[in-house]
């Protein structure tokens, strides 16, 4: 912990680095100075400086004094560990969320999930997803204790269009219905089923070949099968991760079923969706609206609301109120 949290002037200048956090700074060309406070006195003098390798000896007397607490970096140089930060994401909440402003935290937070997102979507779900599901909880956990963080990552999300795109607006989103629009917040066991759920359910869709996810139009009944399965894709590559409860998984499949029964793989009507598989439903179908695609201009959060409220034999008229809570903030 940081020994002079109690210092309020302090605090709000400089943030403490822990030994696994200068573990995996980059020790050659570091683009900002680490600080070595005097226990003493309080003050701060550069242990490094900006740009220039930092020697073997260097090294060990830094780490020792992050283990003892005395090494920080200036708040104003946190923009630029973001990079350094985003693909260590559950060192840097589990050792400095506490002395990030969450705006900042916000950007680290999302930077680190498209980070490991890009690497189930785009690389191996196999060799990538423990990497995937260990930043997806230790962002959830911070998220859950620290709800109010979502209000800075919303206007972060992208809206070009992309598996990775989606998984992330879909699970900030929906976590925001989770922690903020309802009545009641949920325990952490229920919470974290859900997030998983909201950011995995099109993960079937990596089986498609790229020119089929680019279409807009005109696809052949072949392309239509093949998109309308990837809800069974989904469950049957995540079963192999044995990482995801049951209710994840019957949530993922059911997330383009609807109320009516017009939806798909089987076609179950209102009662025999859970309440889960709703809200996938719902915000996926949100963000599938508001998102920038080639030959589709993206609706606009008011008409997007406009037509899922239409739409009311489709989707659960209280899971669309919550969801214009979270999205439609003057």
């Amino acid at each position: 912990m940081n020994k002079v949290k109690s210092n309020s002037t302090i605090e709000e200048s400089y943030c403490s680095i822990s030994s696994a956090i200068f573990k995996f700074l980059p020790k050659t060309g570091l683009p900002f100075c680490l600080y070595r406070m005097n226990p003493q006195t309080g003050q701060f003098s550069p242990a490094t400086t900006a740009g220039k390798t930092i020697i073997s000896a260097e090294k060990l007397s830094i780490f020792n004094d992050c283990e003892k607490d005395l090494i920080f970096i200036k708040s104003t140089d946190i923009s630029d560990c973001k990079p350094y930060f985003a693909t260590n994401l559950e060192t840097v909440i589990t050792d400095m969320s506490h002395s990030i402003s969450d705006e900042d935290m916000a950007q680290i937070i999302i930077e680190g999930l498209k980070d490991s997102s890009v690497k189930i979507f785009k690389d191996s779900l196999k060799k990538n997803f423990e990497y995937f599901h260990t930043t997806l909880t230790a962002a959830g956990e911070l998220v859950y204790k620290n709800p109010d963080i979502i209000w800075d990552m919303l206007p972060l999300l992208c809206k070009d269009h992309s598996l990775t795109n989606k998984s992330i607006s879909n699970g900030i989103i929906g976590a925001g219905i989770c922690l903020h629009g309802r009545e009641g917040k949920p325990d952490m066991d229920s919470f974290m089923e859900s997030l998983i759920a909201l950011f995995l359910c099109d993960i079937g869709m990596i089986c498609l070949p790229d020119f089929v996810l680019g279409k807009e139009f005109s696809l052949s009944i072949d392309e239509q099968k093949r998109i309308r399965n990837h809800p069974i894709n989904s469950v049957e590559i995540l079963s192999l991760t044995h990482s995801l409860t049951k209710t994840s998984l019957r949530a993922i499949l059911e997330h383009h079923e609807r109320m009516d029964g017009s939806g798909y793989p089987r076609g179950v009507t209102c009662d025999q969706i859970s309440w889960l598989g709703k809200l996938c439903g719902a915000v996926d179908s949100f963000v599938a609206m508001t998102m920038e695609r080639p030959g589709k201009k993206s609706m606009t959060t008011v008409n997007a609301l406009k037509m899922l409220y239409k739409e009311s034999a489709l989707y659960d008229p209280n899971i669309i109120y919550a969801l214009e809570k979270v999205t439609y903030r003057e």
